[in-house]
This record gives C-alpha cells, structure tokens and sequence, in this order.
C-alpha cells in the first residue's frame, strides 16, 4: 500500500470501504487498488499487482502475508530481506534495512532507487529536529555550522 498516487499510471479513485488501522490507531481508507510498475536498466519492469492507494500513508508498505498468498516465501537473514518463489526456489535480495524498516530494494530499479533517495535526504532534517528533542529547525541549522558530523546541506 501507498500513499503515492503519483506511483499509479492509471488508478480510479473511489471509497472502497476499505480502512487500514495501523500501528498509531489512525485509520486510513483504501481510495483504489491497481498496479504499480517500476522501469529496470537491463530487465523486464518490476511490477507490483493489487496494490492500495492509501491517501494520507507517509510510507510505502508491503505485506508479507499477501506475498506468501502469491506464491512467496520472505525471509530475513543477516541485515537483508530475501523473496523466495515457491514454484522455482528463485531467489532475490529485495530489502536492506534502513532505520528501523526494511527498504525495498530491487536490482536495476532506477525510478524506485531515485524516489527512495529523494525521501531519505528529506528527511535528514525530520530526525535530527526529533532525535534532539524537537529542537528549533533554525537552531538546527546552527548548530550544523558550529559542529561536525551533521548531516550537510539538508536541514531547514
């Protein structure tokens, strides 16, 4: 599921009557569920069927539960996520972890690799304006000039 709709090259928005609790006890309603494709350098498109457009979701989510109903193994071993099919025993690395999730991570996916990139210097600044106790944006940028070991050039 994502809150992207940018993500969807055809998507009919509507109230499905469909709601995700998640782990903060907000609640969000499914507006429509299609596929998403992300062009490869060398290889066929990586494409993800079935999946809900959530607005208002910060962040992408895969289930594992609805890959193991699609014929999938996951599973996750030594700082990696890993996609098994059934059928084949194919493997495939598709995650490593960032912070305290696993990133999806698909060979040659450039549109995916830039988007995730966009996002994680995005929100540099959100965790060190957190980390440090919801300090001042400013005083952020302050103390980025008078220390080292911040992250540079992308604090507010």
């Amino acid at each position: 599921m994502t809150g992207d709709r940018d993500l969807f090259s055809d998507l009919e928005e509507k109230d499905l009557g469909v709601h995700i609790k998640m782990g903060d006890d907000g609640r969000y309603s499914v507006t429509g569920i299609n596929t998403i494709s992300f062009e490869r350098e060398s290889t066929k498109p990586f494409v993800l069927k079935e999946v809900m457009h959530v607005p208002g979701l910060k962040k992408n989510l895969i289930s594992v539960v609805m890959l193991e109903d699609k014929g999938y193994n996951v599973f996750f071993s030594e700082g990696k996520a890993f996609l098994r099919r059934k059928t084949t025993g194919e493997t495939q690395k598709i995650g490593v972890p960032v912070r305290n999730l696993y990133q999806l991570h698909v060979d040659g996916c450039t549109t995916m690799v830039g988007k995730v990139e966009g996002l994680v210097s995005q929100d540099d600044g959100e965790l060190w304006h957190r980390r440090l106790g919801h300090l001042h944006h400013l005083a952020l940028k302050i103390l980025q000039q008078i220390t080292t070991g911040f992250p540079k050039g992308t604090l507010a």
